[in-house]
């Protein structure tokens, strides 16, 4: 196994391990080492690996050109394990692995920390020894005290461990429930849910200590208590319900026979979002104040945790849309849109000025026949991978792959300017790009491949399009159309723009046009003017 270190003049390192044929060098994107330093061209270097691993390394007519061992090369170079190639103002390494030397140790734990875990991740607490001239009964009692203590201690850390991370609302429920239980005197226990607004949604089932023989008995909650705990966001202990004041009006209480209960909220920065509630129906003072205080803490880090599941849940939705738009906008769009969705995109459709482009891989069938699918499929997976970084790198949106086409859209959803420029400019990085992966075609197994570039400029109408059922962002109008067939009559190697896209480029383009006899379009009564652009020595691209 071999790979690249690449090491950057303030000493920075990165590692790239060489897993594919041909690995490309440069400067923008679309290459698999991005090096984003002036002193690097935009493709500065390929670096190639055969099926014996043997490795070199070619300069791409970078305006640096490539040193390997401090000596400028002119052609394909090897590299051995140790040799040092210079690209600009990086210096990369090539180091061979020989994967059978990694030894792997087993860590060595401290014993100490061996007994921690053992126990449960909680160290054990103990005391330090009574006076010596305690009575029995104080042994006895200071024992109970520190027993319970650490009881109380071990509580609050099962709860905190046992809700942290749960990502499901079933999960939360259960570890609730098998927290409070542990608590010597609860017999009974619920959660009731609440929406935004306050409102009761749903009560859990009722959790029996001893499931009573037959139907159990249900609990009446006192609307009193349920009042108070959502008025104060405060956990209640009833130590005794039939003499205790707060409820003497509660006839609900008084008809259910209550003694003892625990009632606190799970209430999140923004909102409750549930209520916990345990009982005795038995037993008066089933409760202490450190039984509550332990209480009160399990129904804070449960609405913890609920909070923390609605968070990720949230951020799942807007990482959900968010995906779904970088598969077709620039990384700068999304932002835009991200930033201000209300401004940017709107539901339905609007009629907006755009430059449509769309390009296709001319003799693709005969291609796709000679090549096993399986090559097929990444040929067209790399062409597209580097062409869309090249759309996006201009502003573009990517509207859709068309079989080994592609439709690209440039001022929709939303204009940067110069959409026209930005367009011709897209499809001149596009034959340049096609250039370079033919450079290398013998080495990726591929044939060399052609493609033709049509776009227009004009009216159209972009908006979500579809059904219930599947929603695509698009374009549609005569300009699309129009587009399309340009890309058609276009020649392998050929970007073809009609009139209107011409027109509407800045005064200080910098791209040669070629004006073309005008052609009659399928659809149109009069023929169109068109150019055709020249790429090869095309000013207008980015350097």
């Amino acid at each position: 196994m071999s790979r690249l270190v690449i090491t950057s003049p303030d000493g920075k390192r990165g590692i790239l391990e060489i897993t594919k044929p041909v690995i490309t060098i440069g400067r923008i994107m679309v290459n698999d080492l991005v090096l984003n330093d002036g002193s690097v061209s935009r493709f500065h270097a390929v670096v190639k690996q055969t099926t014996d691993g043997e490795i070199s390394i070619a300069d791409r007519d970078s305006t640096n050109g490539v040193k390997v061992n401090g000596k400028r090369i002119a052609a394909e170079t090897p590299l051995h394990h140790g040799d040092k190639a210079e690209v600009g103002i990086y210096e990369i390494t090539v180091e061979s692995l020989d994967e059978t030397g990694f030894v792997i140790r087993e860590p060595q734990m401290p014993e100490t920390l061996k007994q921690v875990l053992a126990k449960g991740g909680a160290a054990p607490i103990t005391a330090a020894e009574p006076p010596p001239a305690a009575a029995a009964a104080e042994v006895l009692d200071y024992a109970r005290r520190l027993e319970r203590e650490n009881y109380l201690l071990r509580m609050l850390y099962d709860a905190g461990r046992a809700l942290n991370g749960k990502l499901s609302m079933d999960d939360i429920v259960e570890q609730v429930m098998t927290l409070v239980f542990r608590i010597a005197g609860v017999e009974r226990a619920f959660l009731m849910f609440f929406d935004e607004q306050g409102q009761a949604t749903r009560q859990t089932e009722v959790r029996h200590r001893n499931p009573p023989a037959g139907e159990q008995p249900k609990i009446i909650l006192s609307r009193a208590i349920l009042d108070r705990v959502k008025a104060e966001l405060q956990p209640i202990l009833v130590v005794d319900a039939a003499d205790d004041e707060r409820f003497a009006a509660s006839a609900s209480m008084r008809i259910s026979g209550l003694r003892s209960a625990m009632c606190a909220p799970l209430a999140g920065a923004q909102r409750l979002f549930a209520i916990l509630y345990v009982d005795n129906m038995a037993k008066a003072a089933a409760f202490t104040r450190d039984e509550l205080n332990v209480f009160a803490v399990v129904a804070s880090q449960a609405a913890s945790a609920i909070d923390n599941l609605m968070s990720h849940r949230e951020l799942a939705e807007q990482e959900v849309q968010r995906a779904a738009l970088e598969r077709f906008l620039a990384p700068q769009l999304v932002e835009m849109i991200a930033a201000h969705p209300e401004k940017v995109v709107k539901l339905g459709g609007q009629n907006q000025k755009v430059s449509v482009m769309f390009a296709d891989i001319r003799g693709f069938t005969g291609i796709a026949e000679a090549l096993p699918p399986e090559r097929v499929v990444d040929l067209l997976n790399e062409y597209f991978t580097r062409v869309t970084d090249v759309i996006f790198g201009n502003g573009g949106t990517l509207d859709k792959y068309l079989g080994d086409g592609v439709m690209a859209v440039f001022g929709a959803p939303i204009s940067k300017g110069g959409d026209a420029d930005n367009a011709v400019r897209t499809a001149i990085e596009m034959q340049r790009l096609v250039q370079q992966l033919n450079r290398d075609a013998v080495s990726r197994g591929w044939p060399e491949l052609r493609i033709g570039i049509g776009i227009n400029t004009g009216v159209v109408t972009a908006g979500n399009i579809g059904s219930p059922r599947r929603i695509d962002y698009t374009v549609v109008g005569d300009a699309v159309n129009v587009a399309a067939r340009l890309m058609a009559f276009a020649r392998g190697g050929q970007v073809v723009i009609s009139a209107s896209t011409a027109a509407d480029l800045k005064p200080d383009h910098g791209f040669q046009l070629a004006a073309m006899e005008p052609v009659l379009l399928r659809g149109k009564k009069q023929p169109i003017g068109i150019y055709s652009v020249g790429w090869e020595q095309a000013a207008g691209t980015r350097a």
